[in-house]
């Protein structure tokens, strides 16, 4: 007997409903993922996830689907981001996510979106396949760390708060820009979350980094091009020699960062690849 599935915006879902299902679709995913509800909150805030554009399936009447959206503007282009999609266990192999995203990807247009990210796990060789059927290419892949940093480095800078984001810019620090959930808009849509340090040297700012008061996740660290190489990252991270933190999303073409982040001990977890579909 056929299934009638109907595919539908979420812009009206009972969100205790759909973090419900997104607990259920990642429950034995690579990592394993269990938000609760305000977790589930805090995570559509920071993406910037956009019910009116998300999309959902039901059978019946009955949430059985979902493909989370995020819209901003992302290397100045008009872009979403596909922040989680998942089908509950029991209706899995039907095509519900390649008819989700058919049925998103007009919607998208409309909105003049040029470009919609999004991130998967390295071994999902059956999503991967499913996206690539769509037109997503693998963009770059990326490293996620754990662990307590294990530091021999004495602190000879002061480690001090700052709040203004603008001391941070891609000229200043980056090799690479980061991706969706550790950009900077990211970061500002759950600031009151963040604890943001740096170090200081005649009054200009030479590393930072910042991190989740309450989960301590690293999100963005860096260290000024004109004074690397001389221990400022270790100095920066002296402040949590005996907290366990978490990486995400660490881009694998910068050696320099995933060999520091190892070189403190931080086991690597977890591999994605970020995936791109030009609209």
């Amino acid at each position: 007997m056929q299934t009638n599935i109907q595919i539908h915006s979420l812009a009206n879902v009972d969100l205790e409903e759909l973090s419900t299902l997104y607990n259920l679709s990642y429950q034995n995913y690579y990592v394993s993922i269990n938000l609760s509800l305000d977790q589930f909150r805090g995570k559509l805030k920071m993406e910037d996830i956009n019910l009116n554009f998300s999309i959902g399936a039901s059978i019946d009447g009955k949430l059985v689907g979902f493909l989370l959206y995020g819209i901003r503007d992302y290397n100045n282009i008009k872009t979403a981001y596909i922040g989680g999609t998942g089908v509950c266990p029991e209706h899995r192999g039907k095509k519900i996510t390649q008819q989700m995203l058919d049925f998103s990807f007009p919607k998208l247009k409309e909105q003049n979106i040029k470009n919609i990210f999004l991130e998967v796990n390295t071994k999902n060789d059956f999503a991967i396949n499913a996206y690539e059927a769509c037109g997503f290419e693998k963009t770059r892949t990326l490293n996620s760390y754990k662990g307590i940093p294990i530091l021999v480095v004495n602190p000879l800078h002061e480690i001090v708060e700052f709040s203004d984001l603008d001391l941070i810019t891609s000229e200043n620090f980056w090799d690479i820009k980061p991706t969706w959930k550790n950009d900077i808009q990211s970061v500002k849509n759950i600031i009151e979350d963040c604890q943001i340090n740096g170090i200081y040297e005649d009054g200009i700012l030479v590393a930072y980094k910042i991190i989740n008061k309450n989960n301590t996740r690293i999100y963005q660290f860096g260290v000024h091009h004109d004074y690397r190489n001389r221990y400022l990252a270790s100095i920066l991270f002296s402040d949590l020699k005996n907290k366990e933190i978490k990486m995400i999303n660490v881009d694998e073409r910068e050696i320099s960062t995933n060999d520091f982040i190892q070189s403190m001990g931080l086991e690597l977890y977890d591999k994605q690849y970020e995936m791109k579909k030009e609209l």
